[in-house]
């Protein structure tokens, strides 16, 4: 059935397109707005990650470090390094590695009996370090790394 052209139902109905169109323009906003929110958690989540990557990579050089010296296991000493990770010539992080922790000595194998008292000694340390963004993240990062050192029979484990 026709409706007349000049009939009550379009004065009802004149607005309800802008009123769907103001609705659906809403709707999307909403969409968009949580999208966003949505995107700039992720990227926090993913630069935490890195932050701490990078952290831990610094606490690893430091240790490699300490680990590289033999002086480092004869006379433990907590050591400060200042680790540039990303190489642009200033330091990004400051590694505390405390003085290496002897846990265990024994006797080297594969010595006689007779040259047991001159025999080399395995010893077994733990060697940490802390590293601390220096740029204001606030992250830091400890990190243990376990170490057999063969010494000589004069070492001792301290």
């Amino acid at each position: 059935m026709r409706r007349p052209p000049n009939s009550n139902w379009r004065k009802k109905h004149a607005g309800l397109s802008l009123v769907m169109g103001l609705v659906m323009l809403i709707v999307l906003t909403l969409l968009v707005v949580s999208a966003v929110r949505l995107g700039n958690s992720s990227l926090r989540i993913v630069g935490n990650q890195q932050a701490k990557a990078e952290a831990t990579a610094a606490a690893q050089q430091a240790i490699e470090k300490v680990v590289s010296s033999a002086a480092s296991f004869y006379a433990p000493a907590a050591q400060t390094f200042d680790i540039d990770v990303n190489n642009d010539g200033v330091a990004d992080y400051t590694v505390q590695a405390a003085a290496p922790a002897c846990q265990q000595m024994a006797p080297a194998d594969g010595y006689s009996y007779d040259f047991a008292g001159s025999a080399p000694q395995d010893t077994y340390w733990d060697v940490t370090a802390v590293a601390t963004d220096k740029r204001g993240s606030g992250v830091s990062v400890t990190v243990h790394q376990g170490v057999r050192v063969r010494m000589d029979s004069t070492a001792t484990c301290t």
